[in-house]
């Protein structure tokens, strides 16, 4: 196993290297830190927090920093540090999301030191409704346990639209035997007043609950933890050539930067990388490793055998697990909270198949031909299946070689009977521009064709001529007319000197994706997933939809209109 810690400095050569390696630093001494706390480690903990809490340390954890030291001295009973911490953080981040949790804890530390008017007061200043169980079981236990009725009577007084403190006041004057008819007269005017529930007070009768910190869930980490598992083979890493898998490289780019953009909308994320290609044993290591089971997100492994070690460990968790490039639906089988980040081969040919039908005159039969890669047999026997599904017929199913003079020789001339369309899946970018000029020196011209787009060369010229008869699938169509393509464009050769490929724009918008659902829904991730629409938010690539499946169910089939592809369906 190899944890690439500083892959960003490899990837970018030393660009902002500095800054980049201070802020690695900081994120694993936090993430360090926060480890030692959830594990009861509350001394070692605030050692590891305390200069990330300097005047001088400014990253994305310093107020958290802030708050978990505050944290860790309330569990040692050290009040006075962590009451200090929290006034500090208030004065440095008056404008913090968690500002809170922060009145919450002074509350807490209030009441422990016998100062019940301060902790009423900063519980007071809570206007969260989600604390409202937490600020009520925070009463309970420390005002629960007063044993002086003149002295509850005189707390709600004071604080007469209390509701918490007026149910403790009830139940003190109904359980105890020496109330007076004066008390039980109160206690009904209180009961008439509030409308406490019969649930209500039986739960105020049950021995008080301690809520201090509060309920696990509720309160987060400040951070996503993102594991990026790819083959980047660092053993084979030169800046002197372009790698065979310089698309790991590129994606990862891809994620940098919209970890970046994340941070702007108050999202902090730590980017994880591990050096993972077919090696069963590295992935085991890996999935071990305490720091890696603390992932929000995992993305990859690509592989087969670590992929399937990986997504055991993840049917086991509430990690996120996605795949950024397969088109294979039976990955999904193996955990409930695994995705694709790509239409499945069957999702991509059944969505072709209903294009095709809808255009499809007097007979409905296909000449489907596919090229030499798994991909392109495995795409085509599906599309076949497809098309006889929705009542079609297919003329013939053939392997083709993207030479001229092979097609010349092999594909006919269809006088005696034409199909309603062709088909052809190939990975070779010759095939697509080769076969058109065959079939049109056939005179077939006028027969649409559907393709993918990996059939043709992406820099063809010619393939807008194809336009009026041409259909192609494709899952990762770049619009270079978007603005916010060319500003991506730009940011990227700023910070690299090279242009961005698929693979960089993939990763930006699956990283930015995941990360705002997960940041936003938590433990309701899946009914974020669902309820998010297609098109609500804008993507450089198609976007996203899992609102029926946990593979991304995007249109992958587009048409030519005026001057650019679109989906078929706009």
């Amino acid at each position: 196993m190899r944890v690439i810690i500083s892959l960003i400095l490899v990837v970018q050569l030393g660009l902002h290297g500095a800054a980049i390696a201070q802020s690695v630093q900081s994120e694993s001494r936090y993430r360090s830190a926060v480890a030692d706390y959830k594990q009861g480690k509350y001394a070692a903990a605030m050692e590891k927090f305390s200069p990330l809490t300097s005047v001088n340390s400014k990253t994305p954890y310093s107020a958290y920093s802030h708050y978990y030291y505050a944290l860790s001295a309330y569990q040692l009973k050290r009040y006075k540090e962590s009451k200090q911490m929290l006034v500090q953080l208030q004065s440095r981040y008056p404008g913090w999301n968690k500002i809170n949790d922060v009145y919450y804890l002074l509350g807490a530390i209030s009441f422990d030191n016998s100062q019940t008017k301060e902790g009423l007061d900063y519980l007071e200043k809570i206007k969260d409704s989600s604390f409202a169980k937490d600020v009520q079981a925070l009463k309970q236990h420390h005002l629960a346990g007063v044993d002086d009725l003149a002295k509850l009577i005189n707390l709600q007084k004071q604080n007469a639209s209390d509701r918490d403190i007026a149910l403790i006041l009830v139940q003190y004057i109904q359980r105890s035997p020496t109330s007076t008819q004066i008390d039980m007269q109160l206690a009904d005017q209180l009961d008439k007043q509030f409308k406490f529930s019969k649930k209500e007070k039986i739960a105020a009768d049950d021995k008080p609950v301690r809520s201090t910190p509060r309920a696990e869930g509720q309160w987060t980490k400040g951070y996503l933890d993102v594991s990026v598992m790819l083959p980047f083979r660092l053993d084979e890493f030169s800046t002197s050539k372009r790698r065979s898998n310089q698309f790991a490289y590129d994606y990862y780019i891809g994620l940098t930067m919209a970890k970046e953009q994340l941070l702007t909308e108050g999202i902090n994320v730590n980017l994880w990388a591990y050096d993972v290609s077919n090696d069963v044993k590295s992935a085991e290591a890996i999935v071990d490793n305490k720091n890696f089971q603390l992932s929000d997100i995992v993305i990859g492994p690509l592989y087969p055998g670590t992929f399937d070690v990986t997504a055991d460990f993840v049917s086991k968790s509430s990690t996120v697990m996605l795949n950024p490039l397969s088109t294979d639906g039976h990955l999904l089988a193996s955990a409930s909270n695994i995705y694709l980040g790509h239409p499945s081969i069957t999702f991509q040919t059944q969505k072709a198949a209903q294009w095709m039908k809808t255009l499809s005159v007097g007979t409905s039969s296909a000449v489907i031909y596919y090229g030499n890669t798994s991909k392109d047999s495995a795409m085509a026997f599906s599309y076949a299946n497809e098309w006889k599904s929705k009542g079609g017929k297919v003329m013939a199913i053939v392997k083709i070689l993207p030479d001229r003079e092979w097609m010349e020789s092999n594909i006919p001339s269809f006088e005696t009977a034409r199909p309603s369309h062709f088909a052809l899946f190939a990975s070779d970018g010759s095939a697509g521009s080769t076969l058109v000029e065959v079939l049109n020196s056939r005179k077939l011209t006028s027969l649409p064709i559907i393709a993918t787009s990996t059939s043709f060369n992406s820099q063809n010229s010619r393939l807008s001529r194809y336009g009026s008869r041409l259909y192609l699938i494709d899952a990762d169509h770049v619009d270079r007319e978007k603005e916010s393509i060319r500003q991506f464009q730009r940011n990227y050769w700023n910070k690299t000197n090279t242009f961005p490929s698929t693979y960089s724009y993939q990763g930006y918008d699956q990283l930015l994706f995941f990360a705002r659902i997960v940041s936003k829904y938590k433990d309701k991730f899946i009914h974020g997933l669902q309820a998010r629409k297609y098109g609500e938010e804008e993507f450089l690539l198609n976007g996203f939809d899992y609102t029926k499946s946990n593979e991304n169910q995007i249109t992958p089939v587009l048409k030519f209109s005026g001057s650019k592809w679109i989906p078929v369906d706009r």
